[in-house]
This record gives structure tokens, sequence and C-alpha cells, in this order.
């Protein structure tokens, strides 16, 4: 085999790997002990999850007077009120990550929450795009790519 079949054929293995890891991830079921603890599907759609479990659910602020957040696991919006002292800045149009105490099919007992503005994922991906273009930028200029061997060198 030449080196070229040789270093595409890694190439296949670790986006093979890669995307079988991805797979395994996904089909782990949730584990309180592990940290995965049950979300908005196994709470509204599945009825895994009983009162006084705890659960971690995302959504969306609908409402504040009591703080009202929708979801959509498998494409069904779910509403769940959450309660307690850590949701009160919550604001309409706010992204929540709560976790606390399944109290009923549809309220939550709020123990932490994680409050995201919109702008702030735009401001995530904004400052990544740019960081991976000076990183490609660094790459370009340090290195030289052989394209017929599959292979890169430093620049001279």
């Amino acid at each position: 085999m030449t080196p070229r079949g040789r270093r595409l054929l890694a190439v296949a293995l670790l986006v093979g790997l890669l995307a079988g890891l991805s797979v395994w991830h996904g089909t782990l079921a949730p584990n309180a002990a592990d940290g995965r603890y049950p979300g908005p599907e196994a709470i509204a759609i599945d009825g895994d999850v009983a009162a006084g479990d705890a659960v971690t659910v995302w959504g969306t602020v609908v409402a504040t007077d009591p703080v009202i957040i929708e979801t959509e696991p498998r494409g069904e919006p779910v509403r769940f009120t959450l309660t307690g002292k850590q949701v009160a800045d919550a604001t309409i149009g706010t992204a929540v990550g709560a976790h606390g105490t399944l109290r009923s099919a549809d309220r939550i007992a709020v123990e932490r929450t994680l409050l995201q503005a919109a702008w702030e994922l735009w401001y995530l991906y904004l400052i990544s795009f740019g960081a991976g273009l000076w990183v490609l930028g660094r790459f370009l200029r340090g290195w030289r790519v052989d394209l017929t061997t599959l292979s890169v060198s430093p620049r001279e």
C-alpha cells in the first residue's frame, strides 16, 4: 500500500471512529449517578420520570410571572413552570438551562440555572469563526500542504 493510501485509510478510520462514538454517546440513557439527568423528552413524552426526581431542562422563556419555558423534544412544544429564586432574572426570549426537582409533570423546583441571552450565541459564533480564520492563516503561513502525498511540511 502506498503512503497516500495508508494516510487515506487512517483518515477514514478516524472519521468512522468519530461517527461511531457520536452515535454511541447519543444512545446513553439518563443516569443521575453519571451526571446525565432526564430532560424534557423523558418527562413529557416518555413519562419515565416521577415527581421528586432530579431533572435538567433547556428552553426559552415565554412568560415571567411565573417563569415558564418552552422546549421542543421530538418537535412537540412542551412547557414547564420553573419555581425558585434562581429564575427571577429571566426575561422573555432568554434561553434557560434549569436543574432541579420535578414537582409535577409541568413544574420544576429549580436549584441551579444558566441564563443565556440571544446575543451571546451570536457572539460565540462570531468569535469562534474569527479565531478559526486566524489559526488557518497562521497554519498556512508556516506550513506547506502537498496534495500529491497528502502531507504537511514546514515552510523554509
